[in-house]
């Protein structure tokens, strides 16, 4: 796991919904939600690529380059 961040301020959150049944409206409400919260953050909703168990290397890439942090659902 990495190092908790010190402030979410002026940093990119990324909201990975690896789309379990239903999952899709929550972390829409996830960001809407946090982005009210914590207005100087950006949060970044994706759907990961494939099935649950497998990787998506341009997702992660793109993650790995662009944010600070993430955050991944997994259903239930």
């Amino acid at each position: 796991m990495a190092l908790r961040l010190d402030s979410l301020s002026g940093k990119t959150v990324y909201i990975v919904d690896i789309r379990w049944s239903y999952t899709g409206q929550f972390t829409e409400e996830l960001r809407d939600v946090l982005s009210e919260r914590f207005p100087q953050t950006k949060f970044i909703r994706r759907d990961k690529a494939g099935p649950y168990g497998e990787a998506d290397p341009a997702l992660w890439e793109e993650i790995k380059k662009e944010g600070d942090a993430m955050i991944i659902g997994t259903g239930h």
